[in-house]
């Protein structure tokens, strides 16, 4: 009866070969790296990187200086913006000619959208990259109001809130 009775033995050799497992994979996912160059089956080779950088070329189109009284109440604060626009080499003749014969009609959508900023809002680099952002979304809904623009950022070259 007590040999029926006995509760049966812990497997051990489960947790044996469990262990040996685990130990067995880290071990292999720690060699990984030694034997094979992991970051060159994800990263494109210099030569292609430097291909890249050398197809991107880019021209700078010089746009001019826009002024405006910022929003603050009884405190008189404005900005001042020198203002060009990066555009791609091919593009510059174009953009060149759009902008030039449009800068009235972009000069007055800056000035609408930078008059309703407070010192806050331009303030900071945060502040510095938005109102990159917004005063590219509009100079693109005044020179390409179907889409399609050859305008990749509007740059600083001056950029002063007093």
């Amino acid at each position: 009866m007590s040999a029926a009775a006995a509760p049966p033995a812990p497997k051990k050799g489960k947790k044996l070969l469990f262990l040996v497992v685990c130990v067995v994979f880290t071990a292999a996912g720690a060699a990984l790296p030694m034997v094979v160059d992991v970051q060159s089956l994800f990263a494109k080779s210099k030569a292609e990187k430097s291909k890249e950088k050398k197809d991107a070329k880019t021209a700078i189109v010089p746009f001019g200086d826009v002024v405006v009284n910022l929003s603050e109440g009884r405190a008189q604060r404005y900005l001042r913006v020198k203002i060009a626009f990066l555009v791609d080499w091919e593009a510059e003749k174009e953009v060149t000619d759009l902008v030039n014969k449009k800068k009235a009609a972009i000069k007055s959508a800056m000035i609408s959208h930078l008059a309703g900023k407070t010192l806050d809002s331009v303030s900071g680099s945060a502040g510095v990259a938005r109102t990159q952002r917004e005063l590219l979304e509009r100079t693109d809904e005044v020179l390409y109001p179907e889409g399609d623009s050859r305008i990749k950022a509007v740059l600083f070259e001056e950029y002063v809130v007093q």
